[in-house]
């Protein structure tokens, strides 16, 4: 999961190009492309995790944050606008911050040993480091050779 949280973060640095050449993006648009996902995260995601948080228990809730990720990543791909894209961007911000609120909280908890636990939580800090750079080499790799909503 924090393979692909880290990918959808870097994401935009990679396809930014691609997508304002095919939608026709101004500079402006490109920036709030950019800045979409990291802004949902803060505005939308940790809110959103402390209200769910008080009717739930956190396995639900991660979960949830998969299948709003999972969506509107699809929906990154299908969009027929910027608009569109710019709506799954933000909706993909939600389900990546939903996660990172809690997956670590949730890791701590289920570990039954201290060395479990450290290894636990160390994986999934090098998969989220992982992932960033696996953004960037899979762009530089695979952008001229497919469409960037193939690469979503």
């Amino acid at each position: 999961s924090k393979l692909g949280d880290s990918v959808e973060l870097y994401l935009p640095s990679v396809i930014t190009q691609a997508v304002s050449c095919e939608l026709g993006l101004t500079k402006q648009q490109e920036d709030l492309l950019a800045t979409s996902l990291y802004t949902s995260i803060a505005v939308f995601a940790i809110p959103v995790f402390l209200f769910l948080q008080r009717f739930s228990s956190r396995r639900p809730i991660i979960l949830f944050s998969f299948y709003i990720s999972i969506l509107a990543t699809v929906g990154c791909a299908l969009v027929p606008n910027y608009t569109s894209l710019l709506l799954s961007r933000i909706l993909t911000g939600v389900g990546v911050g939903l996660n990172d609120s809690i997956l670590w909280v949730y890791m701590s908890e289920i570990s039954s040993t201290r060395q479990f636990r450290v290894t636990s939580i160390t994986t999934i800090a090098m998969a989220h480091s992982l992932g960033g750079g696996w953004a960037g080499v899979l762009g530089y790799l695979l952008l001229d050779k497919m469409s960037w909503r193939y690469f979503l």
